[in-house]
């Protein structure tokens, strides 16, 4: 196989890691997202004064500080989390890279802790409703915790206000639960496949001589949103945006070599889901001519009824990583899992 079809191989195992490895991480963040619910319950079950009053506003500001202390401590153990997961990434990349350049080329490592340490301090910029949003991951922690915080709040205000019983506000706060969880999943996603993709860019950046430029690459399933369907497979260059592309993105990045300094290794296959389940596809198969081999009432689901009617006749182009949830990674599980897929390529 080629080199590029190689270094997709590898790419797309280590993103299905990856999304793994969040999935993990998400765990971590959801013990605290239980202790906040179960505080705030617990405030409630013992007992409120009348809404409005003067102790009523102590307890609600007692609890309040409490909701910040819990939420400050996750985005610590996050950031500790990301972090490691950033000075790992470091070492994956140039492993990864290391495999298919000849070897009289001397590869440009930076350290793992400088790579790590420019994926905390670099801004994410994701596609939002109303244009780019630019965030730091720590100020993505600080605003979800006081997001969360703030409904947990509001709910039991409302509830009070309305002369609900403990039971009542009880069961609010269990309503918006799992809505935080799942905002949380986004989030924590979102964080670690910037941290991914951050090291990747450190990486290839420092070896940028040998180097055409990079390729963006979609996950080849339903849940891929427009932009990245549209992005699958185009070169970029350094001072382009990056993934993720937008809030639970879990695209990738793929290093393409001059060639000069390729070498070629041996059978090339990448994982896509279709209607079928999962199947192996040609490495140089785009998102375009993936969605066209699938039926009919596949692509409608993708693409909805109107863009699908434009697609099916040919009047719309589209100019790829497994994630099940069930399934998750510890830093050192990831660590362990990373060289046996290597001895499976043959490398």
């Amino acid at each position: 196989m080629s080199n590029e079809g190689f270094l997709e191989d590898a790419a797309t195992r280590h993103q299905i890691y990856v999304q793994r490895y969040a999935g993990g991480n998400l765990k971590r963040v959801a013990v605290f997202l239980s202790r906040a619910i179960k505080t705030a319950k617990q405030r409630v079950s013992d007992g409120l004064s009348a809404y409005g009053t003067k102790r009523y506003t102590s307890q609600i500001e007692t609890l309040q500080g409490d909701l910040r202390g819990i939420y400050d401590d996750l985005k610590g153990q996050a950031q500790l989390d990301l972090s490691d997961f950033g000075s790992y990434e470091a070492q994956f990349n140039a492993t990864m890279l290391g495999r298919v350049v000849r070897a009289v080329v001397q590869l440009n490592v930076p350290s793992a802790e400088m790579v790590s340490a420019a994926a905390m301090a670099d801004p994410l910029e994701l596609e939002a409703r109303k244009g780019i949003q630019r965030i730091s991951i720590s100020g993505a922690l600080d605003q979800f915790g006081t997001k969360k915080a703030a409904e947990i709040i509001g709910e039991i205000q409302i509830g009070s206000s309305l002369g609900e019983t403990s039971q009542q506000i009880s069961r609010r706060l269990t309503s918006i639960h799992q809505l935080q969880q799942d905002q949380a999943g986004a989030l924590v996603r979102t964080m670690t496949n910037h941290i991914a993709s951050t090291a990747r860019m450190e990486t290839l950046k420092a070896n940028d001589d040998i180097l055409k430029g990079w390729r963006w690459i979609s996950t080849l399933d339903s849940h891929t949103t427009p932009m990245c369907q549209d992005r699958d497979q185009r070169m970029y260059g350094w001072d382009d945006p990056k993934p993720p592309g937008h809030w639970g993105c879990r695209s990738s990045s793929l290093p393409v070599l001059k060639d000069e300094f390729a070498r070629e290794i041996t059978g090339s296959t990448r994982p896509s889901i279709g209607s079928d389940g999962v199947e192996l596809v040609s490495s140089k198969t785009s998102y375009q001519e993936w969605l066209a081999r699938q039926p009919a009432a596949f692509q409608r689901e993708v693409l909805g009824p109107n863009r699908y009617a434009l697609f099916s006749k040919g009047e719309l182009t589209l100019d790829k990583f497994i994630d099940d949830n069930g399934k998750t990674l510890t830093l050192q599980q990831l660590r362990a899992l990373e060289p046996q897929a290597f001895e499976r390529a043959g490398m």
